[in-house]
């Protein structure tokens, strides 16, 4: 087997005239619908862009510069996203707008997987019970999987696209929080002393994905150590098994969605730790064997002798990390390396999808009953993995332009999940209604197209727009200009610009939903769902319990008596949240 090399520490700055660019999707659940709409409009205008520049070689003018996209990452509904595009991106179909067909509607991924494809009715089915097996999760998965396999089937049918904005292969990210966990062993003195055993959780899988090479995508890094190989058509086994484990892995929500068993090669691990900015690896020449101090980094699976290959039990990675920003930077600038930051300077960015940009609630301030800090505690757990302060000491800076986000807006004092149908009920109401979905995906489109226009700029002394790309009448002719400092600062340009009919074609504010859901509708659905779940659920508590084995059954018959009016209750509770989540929606009518 050839050995594959290094992941770069340093990556080389992209060829002259070329920005380079990765999208870091957050963690959405079903508001995943308004990141699939932002993909859709930046991957049409990215076509759009390629058409004017070649248009324009035609006839012997300007060229401008290029936009690359090298790699997508995201957790949980954005890994999903993440997975969907680096499947898709080399395969045409129709972007979808208000007025396009229905037909045509179907056959792009993004909209089907996260608008037409996945609706409450079937999270609430029964299809997952099995005689003698426990529930995996309170919601029935299957369509999930359904899903999956239906966009994967239908892959090899659709029609080659061209997309010379494309680094082949393109590079994945999607992260996992693993459960059984990756053990290291901290030594302090000799091989014999004593060492500090740490266990790593928060996992990920890199992949490299080879294109269709009719794309006429450019050439990007080829295969390093630690990436899986994605290949573009799986037929149904166990390739794509293994890649729906981490596709819905990534995105199972704990109790709510099912776990997943990752299963993957041990030597994807072997120098997770060591390729960090102060382990020295970074002055490793190429070819140079690797210092024998990498092997005290590596996992130390003794003496469990981890067969071959490694598998853990996975759920959501956004419990650990929810804006993988790090893993996608790295992806641009090498697991040691900078971006410019500068603006004159800049030539990468980092584009974060975020759905949920609103203030949290603050924990409690003093103590109450004894289980009273158990929720708090999963919570604080949850948002202090989450806490980036390199980012926010960077986000503070002035001037920084190799980073940007996209977030909901329907205009001022209307922002974040506010603005989402999806952001309500703690972010799985747009599960509930097609019309919820359908409104955040076209919200999506307009703010992706606002941000090109109004955000994602540079000043034209960029080495971007420099006159052999750019000529006079073109800067003028895109130049955005500040309405409230129109005469000071140089002219900003944008890096992504509008072409084509996309200049002047404005994406409508999507009608607010208000009304398009009736509580009611899912009652006996809900109920259905929990006389299975409930039980369930109990009998794993119960075993759960020290001492209670040898009297679980007896435990368990004593409480199922009480089973009709705890299953009632819970169902009027989750009712009655579902409907005032509603009505809160429901009141922004006609804003």
């Amino acid at each position: 087997m050839t050995k594959l090399p290094l992941l770069e520490p340093f990556r080389k700055p992209p060829p002259e005239g070329v920005f380079e660019l990765g999208l870091c999707m957050a963690g959405a659940i079903s508001a995943g619908a308004y990141t699939a709409g932002v993909l859709d409009y930046l991957i049409e205008a990215l076509d759009a862009f390629a058409a004017e520049r070649t248009t324009r070689q035609g006839k012997g003018h300007a060229p401008l510069h290029e936009v690359r996209l090298l790699a997508l990452g995201g957790a949980s509904a954005g890994g999903i996203c993440s997975a969907i595009a680096s499947m898709f991106l080399d395969k045409r179909f129709a972007p979808v707008r208000p007025e396009t067909l229905a037909a045509e509607r179907r056959g792009n991924p993004l909209w089907r997987a996260w608008v037409e494809a996945i609706d409450i009715h079937q999270l609430l089915g029964t299809r997952d019970a099995r005689p003698g097996q426990k529930l995996a999760s309170l919601l029935d998965c299957t369509v999930l999987e359904e899903i999956v396999d239906t966009l994967l089937d239908a892959r090899p049918a659709m029609p080659t696209a061209q997309r010379p904005w494309l680094a082949d292969p393109l590079r994945s990210i999607l992260t996992l929080s693993n459960l059984r966990g990756v053990p290291y062993g901290l030594r302090f003195g000799n091989e014999n002393a004593f060492r500090l055993w740490m266990t790593s959780h928060a996992d990920y899988v890199r992949y490299a994905v080879p294109l269709d090479k009719d794309t006429g995508a450019a050439l990007g890094d080829p295969r390093s150590q630690g990436e899986t190989l994605l290949l573009r058509d799986l037929p149904r086994g166990a390739a794509r098994d293994g890649f729906k484990a981490i596709v819905l892995g990534t995105s199972a929500f704990p109790l709510a969605l099912a776990p997943r068993v990752l299963s993957r090669d041990i030597a994807e691990y072997e120098l997770r730790a060591a390729e960090t900015a102060t382990s020295g690896l970074q002055h490793l020449g190429h070819g140079e064997p690797l210092p024998s101090w990498t092997a005290l980094t590596r996992p130390d699976f003794a003496p469990d002798h981890m067969p071959e290959p490694y598998q853990a039990l996975c759920v959501d990675g956004g419990a650990m990390n929810n804006q993988p920003l790090e893993l996608v930077r790295q992806a641009l600038a090498g697991w040691a390396g900078q971006n410019p930051r500068e603006p004159s300077r800049a030539s990468r960015a980092t584009i974060l999808i975020e759905p949920f940009v609103n203030k949290g609630t603050l924990g409690p301030v003093q103590a109450g009953g004894l289980l009273d800090t158990l929720l708090p505690l999963f919570n604080a757990l949850v948002a202090n993995s989450r806490f980036m302060p390199e980012d926010l000491a960077l986000a503070a800076a002035e001037n920084i332009a190799s980073r940007y986000m996209i977030a909901p807006s329907r205009g001022k004092g209307w922002r974040g999940e506010g603005a989402i149908a999806s952001g309500y009920l703690g972010g799985f109401l747009g599960f509930f209604d097609q019309a919820y979905r359908e409104h955040d995906f076209f919200l999506g489109r307009r703010n992706a197209r606002a941000f090109l226009q109004w955000i994602f700029l540079l000043p034209e002394d960029n080495e971007l727009f420099a006159d052999n790309r750019w000529h006079e009448a073109d800067k003028r002719n895109w130049t955005v200009v500040d309405t409230e400092n129109p005469t000071t600062g140089p002219r900003m340009l944008p890096i992504l610009p509008l072409c084509g009919e996309l200049r002047t074609r404005e994406e409508p504010l999507p009608v607010w939903p208000a009304g398009a859901f009736a509580p009611d509708s899912i009652r006996g659905a809900l109920k259905g769902r929990a006389q299975l779940a409930l039980p369930d659920l109990r009998r794993s508590l119960i075993e759960a319990l020290p001492g209670t084995t040898r009297w679980a059954g007896l435990v368990d018959r004593v409480i199922s008596l009480a089973d009709p009016i705890l299953t009632q209750r819970v169902v009027d509770a989750a009712m009655k949240k579902i409907a005032a989540e509603v009505a809160v929606l429901d009141s922004h009518r006609g804003v």
